[in-house]
């Protein structure tokens, strides 16, 4: 049995169906969900003759040109679903949209122009966010934008031209009496454009009307379509007078035929059945005969009826009869109202012309519907009594009247709604009304693409009027996107195309008001407030301060409130009175309502000028400024003040002043203790800003204290300009004080700067001693994290600038803030201070925390005299220190020292020349010219400190004047060795201390670097050994000679010799040590020790590579114990060096060769193998072995002769004849092998009959072939 299975559709099913607003249901599925499953078979408004389309919609449900499509939110639904509606053609969708917010419906949007005509399948499909696509079912649709009779060319004409009536065998004019209504009166329709089945005529007949609908054999058969005037409907209708026949047609989905005029040319025919009524009436339009009325282009026309009537001559009625027209109207629900005019006296001139009220007539316009009148006239005597009266005259009327007038939408300036404000749409009284019917009030706005945003408040009309609120978060949708229209339309449930009735429509839009006249004047506005105790009645008052509104323009005023109901608005037309400038002298009254609704909130005034375009030209609107007005008692808030400003200058404030705060302070009318008051105090360049709230008290006093640290921010060095005000909301108003501008002066009474607490204005150069201390005392407003500027500028002996930044932007510290600034100074440069120069300490703060220099404010600048030390002849002070013996460190000097040389009476012609003699007799000299201050200083550079280090240094001076020449004291100083400490280390290949140096890890000669250090000078020599127990020591380097390179970047790269490195056992320590000769000498015992550095050091993992031959002659499987001798050539040990110790042997083919944990291989079979060896990092490597001459014995116990055993050892596979190699394998491998192979044929041949043969006791000789004897012989092995 063969089964199947139906496909699944690649996508989600959506229920329901694709559906229209404006919809005209055709068919009517009893399941919603299943359009193509049974259906009711009766349903209300189901045409006469079946349709396949579900639905249909028509040129008139097309709002704005669109046809809106519903799709209700389906499974899943998600903010980015794309949604689309298909018809036809899967490829070309006729709308789509995105999916912004969840909505539990959408519309799109089909414009007119890309709707297809007939019967059309449609779809709706969505794609969501996560790609899965959905469908709805496939339903069949009728779109007929086609109209019955299509659109009238012949405009000028009033009737449609496309649509003909005539009666059968019956000329017009002609005359029906009783006999040709007996035999029937048939009416014949020529097929008109788009003529369709179920296309529905109406028909009117005689001030009836009667209905057909177009079968399909009418729309098949040839010729007119033939429709008999019912009996009845003759019967019903006028008996008397001459009347017009016409039809229109609707067709199934509700179009009309297209134009002005909707009914065919009136076919005329006169009916005369009672011969005793008068003449009917006819009607004159502005004095010009006429059967139809356009209200479109007459409704401001004079409309007279001229009445036929007989005259009384004898006697003539005294008092006269009265003539009086009624009107019988016929409504849209087509019922008929029946009005009665005054009646007007008979003047006896066989009639009267009888003026007939506009209104009256607008009552039967239906718009493109065309509406009737019958008007008959009566004759009353005096006393009421009816004398006659006329037959009935036919009006038709066309045109609209306008019925339901546009919601009044507030607030609204001419088309300018304002932003994020609430809105409410007044519901007019309009015809006709239901007070159950659904009434919508919509807001569209069309969006290319297809995709409309509208806004639906849908509720049952009730009674006429009625206001809705539209809340401002649903208008932000429609912000700034253009024009949209607000309208209103009701339905009155019958489901034809004429069910759904629009309002006229207000356009408006929402976005940035563009200001071009000034604002609108409000009396009793006092500073923008207005106090309901000045408003009398609560009724605001306001006029418009513009004078180029001319005749014809339009005032649109707004007052908008806390929402509609407080809100206000209107508009009136600029005539001759109030044009130019008389509009400044109109004042408006507004609802007492803005006011009492609005008290203690606020309100915005606004008007717009309309000035009306011309045929070219649309509209224009000039905008005002907005006015802004508080309601409520008058709120003044005072200028603010600060209470610590300075009493005099009343703009200044002093920071000594405010150590503890500011207390800003303001007073404010009305002020309320539920009103939370808001400071402001903001510095310039943005750095000194802050807010405190405070709350509002009932005595109009508030107060707020700024912190000290928010105004130690906007100190400046010339000051700063603080801008303070206040501010409380209440209500929809914030209040705000008018803004305070104070001067914060600069800091006054900064301290100055000390060195080593030396006040006075002469610093004494041997007060320096060991060091240099700057200290700052604190001061007022100090802070952590501001910011602190410190330089020393002088005067050095050689003339040049001593300029040194001592602090460039540091951060004051929280000890700092407790105790003040202590920092060190360049005591070495300020013992070189030129004697009699001017020292200065110059010192400056940025107290608002910033790194720019231009922050600071400058503090007290302290100056001091540099005084020279009182000249003696002693010993030269070694770094200012004297003693019979100086034990100094070298690493105390690593930047050189100086010798002072100070005696009395030196003066700038003298010579003084140092002597400086090192412990290994190496004497150095220099020279300087005496000064008149009595002291001279020698530098030592930090290259003689090199030297000097671990020897006795023996300084002293002598003075030439002239030809005379004294010698100073001698000063020794000795200076020890430098702690190997403070020397680097040298790494290989930077690896640091205690690692580890693998081989392994790197091919060639690892490198040496050694980093630049202390007192490191070109043509110091250098030695670098490396020591390991047991091996003798590696000379890295030996009196190699430090380059200038080496001095900037340190000895780089320098090889270690591998070879030595490998040579060391695995994990062997190895210690670098370096020592340098700092004073440069070649003498290895000179050098200076480093630190040493040490590393555990494994060579390269190595083994001989090349092919391993085993080749010696074994024999493998005999069945005997072994000896526990190896067969010889058949075994070799190959053992690993290096890598990381550790190592494991292994064979790939141990089948072939073995090898042991010592690296010993054993041939087993002959072949080859690969045996890798491998060490702890699992570091391997691999080499080849080649086994040969592997056998075994093979027996034939059988007893043969040598001829007979020779032939049998020549069938066994790759068999041998014994030789003399695998006898004396066995015996030296085998025990008792011989004794077991004792007396067999070996079966080679020897001479004539003699053949080898084997005996323990003799080994292989010849033998007699023909004895019978087993037989042994060899087999190798693979």
């Amino acid at each position: 049995m063969v089964m199947s299975t139906v496909p699944t559709p690649p996508y989600d099913l959506l229920k329901p169906p694709p559906s229209s607003p404006a919809q005209i249901q055709l068919r009517k599925p009893i399941d919603a969900d299943d359009p193509d499953g049974p259906e009711e078979p009766d349903f209300p408004r189901k045409p006469l003759y079946r349709e396949d389309a579900i639905w249909g919609v028509g040129h008139r449900s097309m709002q704005e040109g669109m046809l809106d499509i519903r799709v209700v939110a389906w499974f899943e639904l998600a903010v980015g679903d794309y949604v689309e509606v298909i018809m036809k053609d899967q490829k070309d969708p006729k709308a789509f949209g995105y999916v912004r917010e969840e909505k539990s419906e959408y519309f799109l949007s089909v414009k007119k122009a890309d709707l297809p005509e007939g019967e059309v399948p449609i779809f709706i499909r969505v794609f969501r966010s996560n790609g899965q696509e959905g469908r709805t079912h496939t339903i069949l649709v009728l779109i007929k934008t086609t109209l019955p009779g299509g659109n009238d060319l012949r405009f000028w004409e009033d009737w449609h031209s496309e649509l003909k009536l005539s009666l059968e065998d019956l000329p017009e004019d002609s005359i029906i009496d009783k006999d040709i209504v007996a035999a029937g009166v048939w009416c014949l329709i020529e097929k008109y454009p788009n003529c369709r089945k179920n296309d529905r005529f109406t028909i009117k007949w005689a001030g009836e009307e009667f209905y057909y609908t177009v079968s399909p054999e009418d729309v098949a058969h040839p010729g007119p379509i033939r429709v008999q005037v019912p009996a009845e409907t003759i019967r019903k209708g006028i008996q008397d007078g001459k009347i017009g026949v016409g039809f229109t047609v609707q067709d199934v989905v509700g179009n009309q035929p297209g134009g002005n005029y909707t009914y065919s040319k009136p076919y005329k025919v006169r009916l005369q059945t009672n011969k005793d009524l008068y003449k009917p009436p006819a009607l004159k339009v502005d004095a010009e005969p006429t059967t139809q009325v356009d209200f479109d282009t007459q409704h401001n026309s004079v409309f007279v009826l001229k009445t036929y009537v007989p005259s009384y001559n004898k006697p003539k009625p005294n008092p006269r009869h009265t003539i009086t027209v009624v009107l019988s109207i016929k409504k849209d629900d087509d019922t008929w109202v029946e009005v009665r005019l005054k009646g007007v006296p008979d003047t006896n001139v066989e009639g009267e012309d009888i003026n007939v009220p506009n209104d009256i007539i607008a009552k039967a316009a239906g718009g493109q519907e065309r509406g009737e009148i019958l008007a008959w006239v009566e004759v009353h005597n005096a006393s009421g009594t009816k004398l006659g009266s006329s037959g009935y005259a036919q009006i038709f009327v066309v045109g609209t009247a306008t019925k339901m007038p546009a919601p009044l939408v507030s607030p609204l300036e001419g088309t300018l709604m304002p932003l994020d404000t609430d809105a409410a749409a007044t519901i007019p009284s309009y015809q006709p009304h239901n007070r159950s019917w659904r009434e919508d009030l919509v807001i569209r706005l069309g969006k290319e693409g297809g995709s409309s945003v509208i806004y639906t408040d849908s509720r049952l009309a009730g009674e006429q009027g009625g206001v809705r609120d539209v809340l401002k978060e649903d208008l932000k949708q429609f912000e700034n996107k253009g024009p949209f229209s607000i309208f209103y339309r009701v339905n009155n449930g019958k489901g034809l195309a004429s069910s759904i009735r629009q309002s006229e429509v207000v356009t408006a839009e929402i976005g940035v008001r563009v200001i071009d006249a000034p604002a609108p004047i409000v009396k009793y506005n006092v500073n923008g407030n207005l106090d309901p105790k000045d408003v009398k009645r609560s009724v605001i008052q306001m006029s418009f301060p513009f004078i180029g509104a001319t005749v014809g323009c339009r005032i649109f005023w707004n007052i908008v409130g806390v929402d509609p109901e407080a809100s206000d608005s209107g508009s009136f037309l600029i005539d001759a009175s109030t044009e130019g400038p008389l509009l400044t002298q109109l004042w408006i009254e507004v609802s007492p309502s803005v006011m009492r609704l609005n008290l203690d909130g606020s309100i915005r005034c606004s008007y717009s000028v309309q000035k009306e375009g011309t045929a070219t030209t649309p509209k224009t609107y000039v905008r005002s400024e907005l006015l802004n007005l508080t309601v409520g008692p008058l709120v003044e808030l005072s200028l603010p003040r600060v209470v610590e400003a300075d009493k005099v200058l009343q703009d200044q404030l002093h920071p000594k002043n405010v150590m503890n705060g500011a207390t800003l302070e303001g007073t404010i009318t009305n002020l309320r203790p539920t009103d939370d008051v808001i400071f402001r105090w903001e510095g310039e360049f943005g750095i000194s800003v802050t807010e405190v709230t405070v709350n509002g008290d009932s005595k109009g006093k508030v107060k707020a204290v700024i912190p000290p640290e928010i105004i130690a921010l906007a100190i400046r060095e010339r000051g700063n300009y603080i801008t303070v005000d206040y501010r409380f909301t209440r209500g929809q108003i914030t209040y705000r004080s008018k803004p305070l501008e104070i001067k914060l002066l600069l800091v006054t009474a900064l301290p100055a700067p000390t060195l080593n607490k030396i006040e006075n204005g002469v610093f004494p150069l041997l007060a320096l001693g060991n060091e240099a201390k700057i200290h700052v005392p604190k001061w007022i407003m100090i802070q952590k994290d501001q910011r602190m500027f410190l330089r020393v500028k002088g005067t050095l002996n050689d003339g040049s600038a001593l300029d040194e930044v001592i602090y460039s932007a540091e951060k004051v510290t929280e000890e700092e803030v407790a105790n003040g600034v202590n920092v060190l100074g360049p005591v070495e440069q300020l013992r070189n201070l030129k004697p009699d120069s001017i020292l200065s300490l110059i010192f400056g703060v940025s107290f608002a925390q910033r790194d720019e220099a231009e922050t600071q404010v400058p503090f007290a600048k302290c100056e001091y005299h540099v005084q020279a030390v009182p000249a003696t002849l002693p010993a030269p002070a070694f770094d200012a220190n004297t003693g019979p013996t100086l034990n100094v460190s070298g690493l105390g000097y690593k930047q050189g020292t100086n010798v002072l040389v100070a005696y009395s009476g030196m003066t700038t012609a003298q010579d003084i020349t140092l002597e400086m003699m090192l412990s290994d007799g190496t004497f150095a000299f220099t020279a300087l010219k005496g000064l008149s201050g009595g002291r001279v200083t020698f530098a030592l550079t930090p290259r003689f400190i090199a030297q000097c280090v671990g020897k006795t240094l023996t300084l002293r001076y002598k003075v030439t004047t002239g030809t005379k020449v004294v010698w100073s004291d001698t000063q020794i100083v000795k200076v020890s060795p430098i702690s190997a400490e403070y020397f680097p280390q040298a790494l290989i290949n930077k690896i640091a201390d205690n690692g580890a140096v693998n081989l392994a890890t790197f091919g060639g000669d690892p490198t040496l670097t050694l980093p630049i250090w202390i007192l490191i000078f070109a043509g110091q020599r250098v030695w670098i050994t490396l020591r390991s127990l047991g091996v003798a020591q590696l000379n890295v380097l030996a009196n190699y000679v430090v380059t200038d390179t080496d001095v900037t970047k340190g000895l780089q790269n320098i090889p270690v010799s591998r070879a030595w490195l490998e040579a060391l056992p695995a994990n062997r320590t190895v210690v670098v040590e370096v020592g340098v000769a700092l004073d440069g000498s070649d003498k290895e015992e000179n050098k200076q020790p480093f630190k040493s550095t040490t590393y555990t050091a494994s060579g390269q993992l190595k083994i001989d590579q090349s092919y391993m031959i085993l080749n010696g002659v074994s024999i493998k499987e005999f069945p005997l114990g072994r000896t526990g001798a190896d067969s010889v050539a058949n075994t070799q040990y190959r053992q690993a060096s290096g890598g990381a110790g550790g190592y494991t042997y292994a064979s790939n083919n141990p089948r072939v060769a073995s090898v042991d944990a010592g690296g010993k291989v054993t041939g087993n079979a002959n072949g080859s193998a690969t045996i890798t060896v491998t060490d702890k990092n699992l570091t391997k490597v691999s080499y080849y072995v080649w086994v040969s001459n592997i056998y075994r014995f093979v027996f034939n116990n059988s007893r043969l002769t040598a001829r007979e055993g020779s032939a049998w050892i020549n069938t066994i596979y790759r068999g041998s004849y014994m030789f003399d190699a695998a006898l004396y394998d066995i015996h030296r491998c085998y025990v008792g092998s011989w004794n077991y192979i004792d007396s067999r044929w070996t079966s080679t041949f020897v001479y004539n009959q003699a053949w080898t043969f084997f005996e323990a006791r003799a080994g292989i000789y010849g033998r007699y072939a023909e004895e019978r004897y087993p037989v042994m012989a060899l087999q190798l092995i693979d």
